[in-house]
């Protein structure tokens, strides 16, 4: 209240909140207890795939390895079930073109109803080995090209990196060539990922995102010539 001849004081606004400390806040899916589980799933489903810059920016960079893999589990086995969907339906056609004789000595392949469920059900066991080795051979390349020198997260850090890497895994939806894109999308969040949680520079990021791959790709073309030549040699001695 104001006396006589006396002005009111002007209205001043109110002072902004201050912006959350980047990586306290947490991605959706690390803030599920306030969202509801299957809500901080589907968000920070649509944030890995449409901002994934946006989304490793708010992971937390340390705090416990339970959270990042159960995502990768739940997300992992998602894909590897519709991509077994997707190789049952095409090798069930594959199956049905080939003669009886041959169907009844191949029940365990590609199409059967025994590779569909071996596969889905131990998918969870698959997926946690995966995410730990290659986040082992994640973490060793980035101490090669010196992509830790600015990181604080440790091996954690490329841990979640792989973890929500799996993000890639949607890719499955797609029939055919849904392994292809996954691979390739899954290497795209790998490289912005190490990034944003390791704070290291765009170059190094992609150099021990692509080593690994490099060195598979040498292996797998080293066997090729080596079985090509062992072939070549036993058509030539006979």
């Amino acid at each position: 209240m104001t006396g006589p001849g006396e002005q009111a004081p002007p209205n001043l606004p109110a002072p902004p909140e201050p912006p959350p400390a980047p990586g306290v806040a947490g991605n959706p899916w690390e803030r599920r207890t306030t969202l509801g589980m299957a809500n901080g799933l589907v968000e920070a489903l649509k944030l890995f795939v449409t901002s994934p810059t946006e989304a490793f920016s708010q992971t937390i960079k340390q705090g416990d390895f339970g959270s990042p893999l159960l995502f990768a589990i739940i997300v992992g086995w998602i894909g590897i079930a519709i991509g077994q969907i997707w190789e049952t339906l095409m090798g069930a056609s594959i199956l049905s073109m080939l003669p009886a004789e041959i169907r009844n000595q191949v029940p365990f392949v590609m199409g059967s109803a025994g590779s569909f469920l071996f596969n889905v059900i131990f998918a969870p066991v698959f997926i946690i080995i995966g995410i730990f080795i290659w986040s082992a051979i994640l973490h060793l390349c980035l101490i090669i090209v010196g992509g830790l020198n600015h990181s604080q997260a440790g091996f954690e850090g490329s841990f979640r990196v792989v973890s929500y890497s799996t993000v890639a895994q949607l890719a499955n939806l797609v029939p055919i060539v849904g392994g292809m894109i996954c691979l390739i999308w899954s290497l795209f969040l790998a490289v912005v990922g190490v990034q944003q949680i390791h704070q290291t520079e765009q170059g190094k990021s992609v150099l021990a995102v692509l080593i690994p791959v490099i060195l598979c790709c040498a292996c797998v073309s080293m066997t090729l010539l080596m079985a090509g030549a062992g072939l070549m040699t036993m058509f030539a001695n006979q």
